[in-house]
């Protein structure tokens, strides 16, 4: 009976602490670690993982696209995300975001986004277009 609740009570200590042990970040940035969904777009995923940023996008069922690219978190309330247009499956006109014209092709969009709220399990974003709730996924 000990042997089992002993190894019950470690597994949820592992589970609950992983994602913070393996991409060794504290704070506000460990809570933004993982993938969250949009509310008001089911269809739509923004991934965060120690400076990395992956956009999602399911257009019909079995089929995903996306883009990669990078975020900054700025103190507590600050958060800019850029996307590497050349690494993008589709077009990304339809965000609004501005561009970052390169000479080499390589350009990249960006949004500085004020973060209202986060937790472990709710992310609030706004910027100048508005405000985007996300639930963690």
């Amino acid at each position: 009976m000990k042997k089992t609740f002993f190894f019950v009570t470690c597994a949820l200590l592992f589970f609950v602490a992983c994602d913070k042990v393996f991409v060794g970040v504290s704070g506000k940035e460990a809570e933004l670690q993982g993938k969250w969904q949009n509310d008001d777009a089911d269809s739509i995923y923004y991934n965060f993982q120690n400076s990395l940023f992956l956009y999602q996008i399911y257009l019909t069922k079995g089929e995903m696209s996306q883009v990669y690219g990078y975020y900054s978190l700025y103190g507590d309330t600050g958060l800019e995300i850029r996307l590497l247009r050349e690494y993008s499956s589709f077009p990304l006109d339809y965000l609004g975001w501005d561009t970052l014209y390169s000479a080499t092709s390589q350009d990249t969009i960006y949004k500085a986004f004020k973060i209202e709220k986060l937790t472990t399990k709710e992310l609030i974003l706004s910027s100048d277009s508005g405000k985007m709730s996300f639930h963690k996924f």
